[in-house]
This record gives C-alpha cells, sequence and structure tokens, in this order.
C-alpha cells in the first residue's frame, strides 16, 4: 500500500493517496496528471470548468487541422513546430487588416482561437489553463466564456486600429490578457491590494517580454487586457447575478457557436485561396 495523502482542491480535506474520490465532499480526487496540460480534461472532468475545457478544446482541435491541411512533423519551415503557410492560416481565421476585415469581420473571433506554432499553442494553453481553475468558479462558466470572447475579440480590434493594413495575428493571448484584466478588475472592486502584485508579476513582465520578442501583438494584449479589467469590474459589481444566468448561459452558447462559424465561414472565403496561388506560384519559381 502507498504511504502518504492528498488534499481535495474542492473541500480541502485530507484523503490517503489511494483514494480516488473524496471521503468528506465524495468530489473525484486529481490524478497525477492534473497539473499537466495532457491530464486536464481527464482530470478536471468533474471539477465545473466546462468553459476553460471547451476553449481549450476548440484551439487543439483547429491544430490539429492547421497541421493535417499543411504542416508535416519536424523543425523547419512548414513543420509543426515552426509554423504554418500564411493561406492556412488565413483559411482558419486569422486576422487581417483593412481591406479584408470590412469584408470579413469574423476574423477577429476565429483568430482566438488560432496558433501559429506549437509553442505558441502549449504557453497560451497552460496560461488559460492556470486562470481557468480561478476565474471560471468565481465568475462562473457561461461569464468566463464570454470574458474570452468579448475581450479576445476586442483586443483584435485594437490590432486592427493600431495597426491597419498590417494586421495580420493569431492566438489566444489578448483573450489571456483580458481574463487576467478581469481578475484585477475584481479584486480592485473587493479593495483586495493583491491586484497590484497580480499586475506586477504578470502583466508587467508579460508586456516587457512582448517587446523583446518579434511578432507579438502587443496591440491585442493592451486592447483585451483593458476590456478585461472593465468587464471584471461590472462583473463584480453586478447585484444578484444569478437572477441572470439564464441570459449570460444563452448569449455564452451563442458566442460559441459564433465562434464555430466564423472558422467556418473563413474557410470559404476566396482570400486563402487566392493567397495559396500566390504560394505555389512562387515554389514553381523557385524549383526552375
Amino acid at each position: 500500500m502507498a504511504h502518504g495523502s492528498r488534499v481535495c482542491p474542492t473541500c480541502g480535506r485530507l484523503n490517503s493517496v489511494d483514494d480516488k474520490t473524496c471521503y468528506k465532499c465524495g468530489k473525484r480526487l486529481p490524478g497525477p496528471l492534473a497539473t499537466s496540460f495532457f491530464g486536464f480534461f481527464g482530470d478536471f472532468s468533474q471539477d465545473g470548468m466546462p468553459a476553460t475545457k471547451l476553449v481549450a478544446g476548440l484551439c487543439i482541435v483547429v491544430y490539429g487541422l492547421m497541421m493535417a491541411t499543411d504542416a508535416s512533423l519536424g523543425v523547419g519551415p512548414g513543420t509543426v513546430l515552426w509554423g504554418f503557410k500564411t493561406s492556412t492560416s488565413i483559411r482558419f481565421g486569422a486576422l487581417l487588416g483593412p481591406p479584408f476585415i470590412d469584408a470579413e469581420p469574423w476574423r477577429v473571433l476565429s483568430a482566438v482561437f488560432l496558433h501559429g506554432n506549437l509553442l505558441h499553442l502549449g504557453m497560451n494553453m497552460l496560461s488559460l489553463l492556470s486562470l481557468g481553475r480561478t476565474l471560471e468558479p468565481h465568475f462562473r462558466s457561461a461569464r468566463f466564456l464570454l470574458l474570452y470572447l468579448i475581450t479576445g475579440a476586442l483586443g483584435f480590434c485594437a490590432t486592427v486600429w493600431w495597426r491597419g493594413e498590417l494586421a495580420r495575428s493569431v492566438g489566444a493571448s489578448g483573450a489571456i490578457f483580458g481574463l487576467l484584466g478581469a481578475f484585477i478588475g475584481a479584486l480592485i472592486v473587493r479593495r483586495n491590494p493583491g491586484w497590484q502584485r497580480v499586475f506586477a508579476s504578470n502583466l508587467l513582465m508579460a508586456f516587457l517580454l512582448g517587446y523583446m520578442f518579434p511578432n507579438v501583438d502587443n496591440a491585442a494584449h493592451a486592447g483585451g487586457f483593458v476590456a478585461g479589467v472593465l468587464l471584471g469590474l461590472l462583473l463584480e459589481l453586478e447585484r444578484q447575478p444569478r437572477r441572470r444566468d439564464r441570459l449570460v448561459a444563452v448569449l455564452a452558447g451563442v458566442g460559441a457557436l459564433a465562434a464555430v462559424a466564423a472558422i467556418a465561414l473563413s474557410a470559404s472565403s476566396p482570400v486563402w485561396k487566392h493567397v495559396r496561388l500566390l504560394e505555389v506560384e512562387a515554389a514553381e519559381r523557385g524549383e526552375r
């Protein structure tokens, strides 16, 4: 028999290391992979994080489809670790600047679920998991999902406003900054001085790193963060929020369907087909 104990993350009671469920509250105890990304879907299936799992799952599925469409295994250009062709990113919903965004405004939403390479995906999903554990139980699932969708989309609106025709971006980091902003907004309403530590240790460092590395969309980070702070303030000041739970759940469901529809609409766009044709022509010229 193994020796030791585990703390139930739900009620805080000590359990035997061999226990599968908490003797006090009956909740399933996290397994050995609970702290890793790949153990997320299995070990948190009953821990009240459906919105976090939905977002992470959609990001992973989209990345898998992009891999199947474009990339091969390896470490060089055009591989899963390096990235994808421009046409593939556009096909699955990458953000584009004017005049394309004027005709395809849904890209501010679809781009929130795309990632440029495996490192990009992994870092964002680990950040999402960390925030989801804290914020989804606090705001509850429907509001958490709306926070992700709204702040991510507004972050990319900031990118279009700031970069204009040069705007081309993908990634969940604008929405993740939005979630961090919402966390700070909630702490401010609660008059918790810890918001200053959260800001200093997470956001300031993230912005500095953003300027140190190329191709980081700082406009999306800033836009998502500002939107998140404002929404966090509003949600924390909301009186009797449970009266609007059904309405919020409907809005969150519509938002999730809109995200899937945005990705599907991008696949039907003529833009990526034109870019793919240019890529093929360039490759043919390179072979001559």
